[in-house]
């Protein structure tokens, strides 16, 4: 059982000295100075506990065998196969950056390996401890909060600090230099993941980098922010896309005043909509039933004032100076307004049988009236046909009393111009009349 336990033991010393053997090559002439200590058996068949603790100054690997020079310099030759472990065991150098846990655990491993000779050859153990003493120490002293670094070592803490602080930096100017703030991938940086690794067991350092990662959603933010408000603000936007870009800016967490205002003039924006549409339904409703005719309609009083109300409301909405994609159906609340406000004139141009500047005016409002509803544009298509009539008849009678004068029947004339006159009230065919009635004495 105990060859057992040894065998196994000498199996993982050879597999850990693998690397040790290729460091240890040289060129097979030249020797290396380099000083260490050997366990050396009597004979190759001896037991690993029989060997004994030499030291040397130098060696030279002749492949089967090592040329060793003792302190005393005479040189001794010793076979791979009375070697505890295969080679001879340089003194351990104390590496210039201890920094990592992955350098303090490769001091680990060379003094488990050590502790693996001193099973086998118990009798090294005061060597092999002693020779071990250095890795054991550094060992020590990192586990204590230090770091060997360019082979200094210094508190860790200020070590972390200082790296971090250069770390830091860089990782800023290189988030500057990004023109796109989205397209940086902060947890694949290399920066980042050195002030993660920095960071740890340190709250102080922890916070830094949580702040350097709240700072760049901000600034992706504030980007993103600014590409929505720009779309907002192209005329080409369509509904659904301003629809979508405005939910986006719903979903920011921290708004600023510009985004809020905005998002306030979208809610206006969608009760003026709602109003627009329900006063056009009850204009619509309201010119629905009424006959079409030959004489202008009023609204009524409590129509008039909600379209008051109404463009008061528009034009507040108008001087808050909205991105042109917050939108309101403009035309249709033009149509109201200029309908409402309209009315009125057009009944005094029908009173006072101005029937060409009725007609110049209903061209204007019919189309207006089509956008509130077929049976309003009904009304008007109605009553832009009474006033072309009565302007189509002036004109027949006018022209008719024009050839009647021009064919000396005066009385014809003035016939006819008179009954232009009943049509519809003109100054220069009064004259006209006045003329022919008294006409220049010779």
């Amino acid at each position: 059982m105990k060859c057992r336990f040894v065998g196994f033991f000498l199996a993982l010393l050879t597999v850990a000295t693998l690397s040790a053997q290729t460091s240890l090559s040289g060129d097979g002439r030249q020797a290396v100075e380099q000083s260490g200590v050997v366990l050396v058996k009597p004979q190759k068949w001896s037991k690993p506990n029989e060997a004994v603790v030499m030291r040397f100054t130098a060696y030279t690997n002749r492949g089967g065998y090592f040329v060793l020079r003792t302190p005393s310099g005479q040189e001794r030759q010793v076979w791979v196969d009375q070697i505890v472990g295969g080679v001879p065991i340089p003194s351990p150098e104390i590496p210039a950056e201890i920094i990592t846990p992955a350098h303090r655990n490769a001091l680990q491993d060379q003094v488990g390996r050590l502790k693996q000779l001193v099973i086998l050859v118990p009798s090294a153990k005061i060597d092999i401890e002693q020779f071990a003493k250095p890795l054991v120490e550094a060992i020590k002293r990192y586990d204590a909060g230090e770091v060997r670094v360019n082979g200094t070592w210094e508190q860790a803490s200020k070590y972390r600090s200082k790296e971090f602080y250069l770390a830091e930096n860089a990782l800023k100017k290189s988030i500057d230099s990004e023109t796109d703030k989205s397209k940086f991938d902060l947890e694949e940086n290399a920066l980042f993941n050195q002030l993660v690794e920095l960071s740890k067991n340190d709250t102080t350092l922890q916070a830094k980098v949580e702040a350097i990662r709240v700072d760049l959603q901000k600034q992706i933010a504030v980007q993103n922010q600014a590409q929505i408000l720009d779309q907002l603000s192209n005329p080409n936007t369509s509904d659904a896309d301003a629809s979508q870009l405005l939910a986006e800016l719903r979903a920011i967490k921290d708004p600023d005043s510009r985004v809020t205002l905005i998002l306030e003039q979208a809610v206006t924006a969608g009760l003026l909509q709602q109003e627009i549409s329900k006063f056009q339904k009850e204009v619509e409703a309201y010119f629905a039933a009424l006959t079409p005719g030959d004489t202008p309609p009023k609204l009524s009083i409590t129509l008039e004032l909600q379209v008051q109300i109404l463009s008061e409301q528009v034009a507040k909405f108008r001087s808050s100076a909205p991105p042109v994609a917050v939108r309101i159906p403009e035309e249709n609340t033009r149509a109201l307004s200029e309908i409402s406000t309209g009315l009125p004139k057009l009944s005094s141009l029908f009173e006072q049988r101005n029937y060409s500047e009725a007609a110049n005016v209903l061209s204007l409002f019919t189309p207006l009236a089509a956008r509130i509803g077929p049976r309003t544009e009904a009304v008007f298509v109605s009553l832009k046909r009474a006033a072309t009539k009565q302007l189509d008849l002036f004109t027949k009678l006018r022209t008719e009393g024009e050839v009647a004068e021009k064919e000396g029947n005066t009385k014809e004339a003035i016939a006819k111009y008179s009954a232009a006159l009943e049509v519809s009230p003109n100054a220069e065919l009064s004259a006209k009349i006045e003329q022919l009635k008294n006409p220049p004495k010779k």
